[in-house]
């Protein structure tokens, strides 16, 4: 989801209007959805749970690596 547009593919609908009522998405940043299993996921009690959404500055090291077959 780009953040100064709203623009997405087939995000959660709940998701995408939690982001856009409570505002925290910025003008110069994205939200990755995990697709495949999330990297950081963890069964570790003692830390807080992670989701399949990531919130991101753009700068120049965010690049794209490929598309998917979406």
């Amino acid at each position: 989801m780009l953040g100064d547009t709203y623009e997405h593919l087939d995000i959660d609908p709940n998701f995408v209007a939690w982001v856009k009522k409570d505002k925290v998405l910025q003008p110069y940043s994205i939200v990755v959805e995990w697709i495949d299993s999330n990297p950081f996921a963890h069964d570790d009690p003692r830390y807080a749970p992670v989701g399949n959404y990531m919130f991101s500055a753009l700068d120049e090291r965010v690049t794209l690596s490929g598309r998917g077959d979406r």
